[in-house]
């Protein structure tokens, strides 16, 4: 796991000086805290920061094939590199190093640019081939690992890092309006936008080709996921068990002390479980709350009384005030899943003891564990009353005040009912949303200000939002699990392995995600839905395998999600830092959101009227970075 950065000129040579590259790895140094090293040639420019995962001695980066004329750097893992070694060493190739890096250059030597269709792992390449002159950028299948560019006239800068990029290369683009659009409404930016306007992320299953002046951006894998209906449910626990036993087995494979993060949920234990297989040494890490309704750390006592792990653990409190600024900072763009805050504390802790986590990111999207989807099949059903009684109830429950407690049923109710939407799908879109703002009828917002919706106007014309147009591309295959596709499509990259990135990253830890192999994911995805949910509960296949391998109050319990008390937060121990940021005379967010707007969240919050948390903590949170940053959203 590390940290990559670079440029291409064929224009100018050496393509950027020394102090430039310097500067653009020192901003992601905690991507690789324990070296960096960098390469300029006549047209091209390499650097790495290194965290040492295999091959400690001798696997520093770019590594070069024997000719020195192709050279990579590359961040993440490759899980089958051994295989891959052994398969390139018979065809003839001699190897310097015992690291998974080197395989990468032989293996464009043999297959060309279609060497990435050998690979399993989590990774960002970038390859440069000096005889053709042509860049190749990488982006794993799921988008564990992060890459963008930034593409003018002759030159393509890249990092994994926008902070890396040099100011006067942020100085020269602008905000991009359609990011803080999505942003508002998602919470993070999705796929391929950045928060600014020439800054592009590679998206997940692309590579990028940047050769005589020109660029070419190409998908090397199509996910279309059908469903099997002559699958069985035996066929199905024997297949998955072998598919999560190969790999997390092939997840095992480290030069450096490796743990797992354990949560209490069905799916980090599943993963503990699994590895129990194969090592009698587990050392697991938790995370909990003072809030007892948040705190799930009585379950990962069990599982760790379990399997006899070497346990360690952390209670997260309001006192973060002082941390807040850098946690944003470590985002790198702005992004309002609260989780991010245990998600960093956890991997400070658990970076103490190891240098890699293994986690259960990845079960909810694939085996259907999300309440939403339940909450989706129950929509289903209330959507087919006519809509003047659905009008009539929502007029009661919309009076229903807010509680602050995890899972309280009547927030529920409301959150079902209030507003009364046309159909199930426009609820299950807005239940996505932070903001539930629609491009098509912006006019009429009144939460945000003319000036920003004059200019969104202008710069988008009749754009659909980013959900609908995924949600439309996804419904014109006729995929018959597609509110789980849009999750691995959208959220997964943009949320959940987001923010894995960044708080890892930002701690030196690395955190490899079994649930995402791609023969399971593909094998999961073809599964009935019948065999997923049952009596409101998703996740049967796992809980079935799981059944007499784990404490059964583990297999019974609901989800309950990474969630943090953030409401209580706001309206006690950090109340005064969101008056004071989202209501100061200079607050950047003014120019976006009108003031009298975030004045009435603030009071309904914290008179218990309105659970504004989600809306407040994503308006601060973008305001947190643009300070930061010193950046004007308009």
């Amino acid at each position: 796991m590390c940290g990559i950065c670079g440029k291409v000129n064929f224009n100018e040579s050496p393509p950027l000086p020394m102090d430039e590259l310097s500067y653009m790895c020192e901003k992601i140094a905690h991507r690789g805290p324990d070296g960096t090293k960098k390469m300029i040639r006549e047209k091209i420019a390499f650097g790495h920061t290194r965290l040492s995962i295999i091959d400690i001695e001798s696997g520093w980066q770019p590594i070069s094939n024997n000719k020195e004329n192709i050279f990579t750097i590359f961040n993440g893992e490759i899980y089958n590199y051994q295989a891959l070694r052994d398969m390139l060493i018979k065809l003839g190739y001699k190897f310097k190093t015992q690291s998974d890096t080197e395989t990468i250059v032989h293996l464009y030597e043999e297959y060309g640019e279609d060497f990435i269709q050998y690979i399993d792992g989590m990774f960002a390449i970038a390859l440069w081939d000096e005889k053709k002159e042509k860049l190749l950028l990488y982006r794993d299948r799921f988008g564990k690992k992060p890459l963008f560019y930034y593409f003018d006239n002759n030159e393509l800068y890249f990092s994994s890092e926008i902070k890396s990029f040099p100011k006067k290369i942020i100085h020269s683009t602008k905000i991009n309006i359609k990011a803080v659009f999505e942003y508002l409404n998602l919470g993070y930016i999705p796929n391929s936008m950045s928060i600014y306007e020439k800054i592009h992320k590679l998206e997940p299953a692309h590579y990028l080709v940047f050769e005589k002046n020109n660029i070419k951006v190409i998908r090397y894998w199509n996910f279309d996921p059908k469903i099997n209906n002559s699958l069985k449910s035996e066929e199905i626990q024997e297949t998955v068990t072998n598919l999560l036993d190969k790999s997390v087995k092939s997840r095992l494979i480290s030069d450096v002390p490796l743990g797992f993060f354990l949560s209490g949920g069905l799916d980090s234990s599943a993963i503990v479980a699994t590895a129990s297989k194969f090592t009698n040494k587990i050392n697991t890490y938790s995370i909990g709350f003072e809030d007892k309704s948040y705190n799930e750390l009585s379950y990962a006592h069990m599982v760790s009384k379990k399997f006899h792990t070497n346990h360690e653990e952390f209670i997260v409190t309001p006192n973060i005030i002082n941390d807040i600024e850098k946690i944003i900072w470590y985002a790198d763009e702005p992004f309002s899943d609260a989780s991010m805050l245990p998600f960093y504390y956890l991997s400070k802790m658990t970076r103490k003891h190891v240098t890699v986590s293994l986690s259960g990111d990845g079960a909810d999207e694939i085996f259907g564990g999300y309440e939403r989807y339940i909450g989706k099949r129950i929509a289903e059903n209330f959507y087919k009353l006519p809509y003047i009684l659905r009008k009539s109830f929502a007029k009661l429950t919309k009076n229903i005040n807010e509680n602050f407690e995890k899972n309280n049923k009547f927030r529920k109710i409301k959150r079902l009912s209030y507003p009364a939407y046309k159909n199930h799908e426009e609820w299950y879109l807005s239940f996505l949303k932070q903001f539930n703002i629609n491009s098509q009828n912006i006019h009429k917002n009144k939460f945000l200000t003319k000036d920003f919706i004059n200019l969104f106007n202008n710069e988008t014309k009749d754009e659909n939002d980013y959900l609908i147009e995924t949600l439309n591309e996804i419904k014109s295959r006729n995929n018959n699990n597609e509110i789980q596709l849009l999750d691995i499509l959208t959220y997964l990259p943009g949320d959940i392995l987001f923010k894995s990135d960044r708080m890892s990253m930002a701690n030196g830890l690395e955190v490899r995600s079994p649930f995402l192999d791609k023969d399971l994911v593909e094998y999961a995805m073809s599964i009935p839905q019948h065999f997923l949910f049952e009596k409101n509960k998703g996740k049967q296949p796992l809980r079935k395998i799981f059944e007499n391998k784990l404490p059964p109050e583990i297999l019974l319990r609901n989800k309950e999600g990474f969630s943090v008390p953030i409401a209580k937060w706001i309206k006690n121990d950090l109340r005064e830092m969101f008056s004071d940021k989202l209501l100061s005379n200079d607050a950047r967010i003014h120019s976006i959101v009108n003031n009298q707007e975030i004045k009435s969240m603030l009071e309904q919050h914290y008179n218990n009227n309105v659970d504004f948390s989600v809306k407040l903590w994503n308006l601060f949170c973008l305001e947190l970075w643009a300070e930061g940053n010193n950046a004007n959203i308009l």
